[in-house]
């Protein structure tokens, strides 16, 4: 650490707020693209922490820990070196849908990414509480709450569900981020001088209970790969011994008991004060929804080969740990389990997201970038892609160059940062495929293709290079299989887009034009599904080039053809004025928007 000797204090072009999933992605980045940067955590071995479940990935986080695997993020790579129990999901459904899902060590997750942090060139790490952050002339000073000052031209706000946060369970409430770990009030007050709103939201983590006391001969076995696909492009295949993962259910009688203690939940007495995720409700939010649905599914999982815990995924909950008790007692293969810890809710402040830009960087102060949870999202995987996106920006800035900013169209980054900063969130944002229109060209296997021209805006030209030379490949396979010049062409096409494929001739494509596994398996996407692809491109275009256009306050969006349903719920009560408003509507996609501009131009030419 470099420090002035006049004013005792230390020196840095970049320091990072947190060591959360965000926090250690902005850093790894910032450092790499050669800022001298700093991260100030709370505790220096809560780094990378998993505090909720063990899993990586799944539906639109998957594709997300790809694209951060290709910008050089660690979270692949150190889910690779850790996984336990892993498997590509939604294999019958389609590529847009297909991702890795992997249940991770969680202990040794946080200890790897420790040791990746603390060896990069350009990054060092210091425990303290940030307490106070101010703006002297083009820079900004960080206080620490044992009176250290650090000094640093921009700055990475990653404090995650710690700013004025409380956790609660049953009568019991306690000021804290997570269980057993101070919460962040004057940052909080001090952001506030600043002139940054905030608001407030709450999520839910289910209770652990001791593997030894389940009936696990009971449960349902959830299947695993044998010889699991890796999550990062650089990792080679790892084989390991997995852990199960269990399913069980909770059926009518323990939705009794739920209901009947109901008003005992501090998460449904606080649904005024703060919103829950809606795609992870805790169980008492849930049954009172869904009073009608006769069971709801609960995934045992392992927390790591050296615990026995194991994580109720699906019984996220605010109840007393005598209540709790009681459901689990009511759950099959369940019955004698005992809890090691409670589940718990946390309450935090979260930055109202209007005030931020695309890039993630502040539009009230320059130099000050704000990711993962603090920006209203939930999961691992949506803060670590914030997070190296602020963390290069930052890194960009102090050295005064322009900012890389992933559009909505070039991947599942864009529409994350897209949704949160252009339509706002009002509930803890998580990466659906659904919300992402073009999910057919957003792949998790074409996710090194999609970033190039940001790993050549950061100079990574080598690496794009030879992602060039993966896909020119694949694109002249592609051309030549069209041609007639191809000899074994004849039908080839047809077949493939049929699921006719004949084994031996998709081996001797592989042969013929020197593909490896990976780039077969494009090769064939992209040839099944060559229409469907060309039509996502086409409306990509046709939304960079579409003028904006008044609404009128009359228009019945009932009789609008092709809008999704909850795109036309959301129309109908927002009303919005123009098709610019339109867009950033949450809950409205592109093609809704698409649509209702072929409306608009329908009607216009009828009157």
């Amino acid at each position: 650490m470099e420090k002035y000797i006049n004013n005792d204090i230390y020196k840095y072009d970049v320091i990072i707020i947190g060591s959360g999933h965000a926090g250690c992605e902005a850093g790894k980045a910032a450092a790499a693209a050669g800022a001298k940067t700093l991260i100030i955590n709370i505790n220096m071995d809560s780094i990378g922490l998993m505090p909720c479940n063990s899993a990586i990935g799944g539906p639109g986080r998957g594709q997300l820990v790809r694209e951060i695997d290709v910008l050089g993020g660690e979270m692949a790579k150190n889910s690779d070196r850790n996984y336990i129990h892993s498997r590509l999901m939604n294999i019958s459904k389609g590529p847009a849908l297909r991702t890795i899902r992997a249940l991770v060590d969680k202990k040794r997750y946080t200890i790897n990414m420790k040791y990746v942090l603390e060896n990069c060139e350009n990054l060092d790490l210091r425990q303290g509480l940030a307490e106070s952050i101010y703006r002297d002339n083009k820079t900004y000073i960080i206080q620490t709450s044992d009176g250290e000052r650090y000094r640093c031209n921009c700055v990475v706000v990653a404090t995650g569900t710690f700013l004025r946060s409380s956790i609660f369970w049953g009568k019991n409430e306690i000021k804290a981020g997570r269980h057993g770990e101070i919460n962040s009030v004057s940052f909080a007050y001090s952001l506030e001088k600043l002139g940054y709103k905030f608001a407030r939201l709450r999520t839910e983590t289910p209770p652990r209970v001791d593997l030894r006391t389940i009936d696990t001969a009971s449960l349902k076995l959830q299947q695993y790969d044998e010889i699991p696909e890796m999550f990062s492009y650089e990792s080679s295949k790892i084989e390991r011994k997995q852990l199960n993962n269990y399913i069980t259910y909770i059926e009518k009688d323990c939705i009794n008991y739920i209901l009947d203690n109901i008003s005992l939940a501090p998460a449904f007495q606080k649904k005024n004060n703060s919103k829950g995720p809606k795609y992870c409700p805790s169980i008492e939010d849930k049954v009172n929804k869904f009073y009608n649905k006769i069971r709801h599914t609960v995934f045992i999982q392992p927390e790591g080969t050296e615990s026995n815990e194991m994580y109720l995924h699906g019984l996220f909950t605010t109840f007393s740990e005598e209540v709790q008790q009681g459901i689990i007692r009511r759950i099959k293969g369940l019955e004698n389990a005992i809890i090691t810890r409670p589940g718990y809710g946390v309450e935090y402040d979260y930055l109202c997201p209007f005030q931020i830009n695309s890039n993630l960087e502040s539009k009230k102060h320059t130099g000050i970038y704000f990711a993962g949870q603090i920006n209203g999202s939930t999961g691992y995987e949506e803060a670590a892609a914030q997070g190296i996106i602020a963390g290069y920006n930052a890194a960009l800035k102090s050295k005064r160059k322009k900012p890389i900013v992933i559009e909505r169209e070039d991947g599942y980054i864009g529409v994350l940062i897209d949704d949160i900063v252009l339509k706002g969130t009002t509930e803890p944002y998580r990466m659906l495929t659904s919300r992402n229109e073009y999910r057919l060209y957003h792949r998790h296997d074409n996710a090194d293709f999609r970033m190039i021209k940001f790993l050549k805006k950061l100079g990574y030209f080598q690496k794009a290079s030879l992602i060039t030379d993966k896909y020119e490949k694949i694109d002249n396979a592609f051309k030549n299989i069209k041609s007639t010049k191809y000899y074994k062409s004849r039908d080839i096409l047809e077949n493939i887009k049929q699921d006719r494929i004949n084994m031996s001739i998709i081996k001797n494509i592989k042969n013929d034009f020197l593909l490896n596994d990976t780039e077969l398996q494009s090769l064939i996407i992209n040839i099944k599904y060559e229409h469907y692809i060309d039509r996502e491109k086409e409306i990509i275009q046709k939304m960079k080039s579409l003028p904006d256009a008044n609404i009128p306050a009359y228009t019945d969006y009932k009789i609008v053809k092709n809008l999704s349903a909850e795109g036309r719920e959301v129309l109908d009560i927002k009303k919005p004025a123009s098709l610019k408003q339109a867009g950033r509507l949450e809950g409205v996609r592109a093609t809704d928007v698409l649509a209702l501009a072929v409306h608009l131009k329908n009607v216009s030419r009828e009157t």
